[in-house]
């Protein structure tokens, strides 16, 4: 089941939450809606759902290529599932997935034989088939995140919807839960749209990431082409840890002050205020300078906890800080110790002015 919205429009009072967004989702396609706080993301979702509806004009949703704009959420089939679980707490797991099922009108409900192997089948994907009675109270918040996606599929939904299903729980079993959720994409291949803040989540999960800021889109693509190509300094600056390096645009290139970094296709004005975004692992340490395409720094701050070693730097000048991550094989190559004077090498660095970006 393919999702498109096209020309959207949200407005609450004089607050802006949609500005003309245009989507389309294919079928079966695991899709992130990506933003800080206030983007318009959950609002989007929402229209999707049918739980709220656009602003009068030419916007259109449209399921499998059918204009649902005006439907309810009822006549959508679309499956919901939201951020603090929203289950029933006087129902036990059974009976919280059967709900779906058993509200439905005389005529489209089912027995109560098949309503019982359809909610056992979904706790055994779901890897819930245990708990069956228990009440949400007696679960983890894992376990009744998996009850609250269990229930949205009950109803055998065209569309699974879910906002922020991972934003109430802890770092470690937010991770289980991505792993788990790509599984279970795999093994049900419904169109699935999620939204989240966390750019990692969508990374890792997501066939294709959509990232949204202050009501509109800023791009759309798969996690490798938003995280290595970046649309504009929004997309760059939101995914991932990154370092600027302020400077000007002189002769083809910026001038950091002690390097030249090219920038041929730049269109700013000679002198323009400019910045280099570079990645903190795209940064490279080096003992002793190699040529003119070095900067010299201090070693401010030394944090050797975990895969990556993690450095603090600064400009010799007084300029900012800037972080840069290494492997521990260089660090014990190095022997890097705060305090020490080294050299740096940005690879790979993105340069924007105020208006323009290549």
């Amino acid at each position: 089941m393919s999702v498109e919205v096209r020309n959207v429009h949200k407005h609450f009072g004089s607050f802006k939450a949609l500005d003309d967004v245009s989507l389309k989702v294919e079928s079966g396609e695991l899709v992130a809606l990506l933003g800080p706080s206030g983007s318009g993301k959950t609002t989007l979702l929402r229209i999707i759902a049918g739980l709220e509806y656009p602003d009068p004009g030419t916007a259109q949703v449209l399921f499998h290529g059918e204009d649902v704009t005006d439907w309810p959420a009822s006549d959508r089939k679309a499956g919901f599932a939201f951020q603090h679980y929203a289950l029933f707490r006087h129902l036990n797991v059974f009976e919280n997935v059967a709900f779906g099922l058993r509200v439905r009108p005389r005529k489209s409900r089912p027995s109560r034989e098949e309503i019982r192997r359809r909610v056992m089948e979904l706790l055994e994907l779901v890897q819930l088939e245990q708990f069956e009675r228990r009440l949400p109270a007696q679960l983890s918040g894992g376990q009744r995140q998996r009850v609250a996606l269990a229930r949205a599929l009950a109803v055998e939904p065209t569309v699974l919807l879910l906002d922020e299903p991972f934003g109430a729980l802890d770092a470690k079993v937010r991770k289980e839960l991505r792993r788990w959720l790509r599984r279970l994409h795999e093994q049900i291949s419904i169109t699935t749209l999620f939204v989240t803040h966390d750019q990692d989540e969508a990374l890792e999960v997501a066939s294709r990431v959509v990232v949204v800021n202050n009501g509109r889109i800023e791009q759309v693509g798969t996690p490798n082409e938003v995280y290595d190509r970046p649309a504009n300094r929004f997309v760059y600056d939101f995914l991932g840890s990154v370092n600027l390096f302020r400077g000007r645009f002189r002769q083809g290139g910026i001038d950091l002050g002690g390097l030249t970094v090219p920038a041929p296709d730049h269109h700013g004005a000679e002198d323009a205020p400019a910045v280099a975004y570079v990645r903190p692992h795209e940064i490279r340490i080096l003992s002793q300078p190699a040529g003119d395409g070095c900067l010299p720094a201090v070693i401010r701050h030394v944090n050797s906890a975990g895969p990556l070693v993690h450095l603090e730097l600064e400009r010799p000048d007084g300029g900012s800080r800037f972080a840069v991550h290494l492997a521990r094989e260089a660090d014990r190559m190095l022997r890097l110790e705060p305090g020490a004077q080294v050299f740096v090498e940005l690879q790979n660095p993105r340069i924007f002015s105020e208006d323009y970006s290549i």
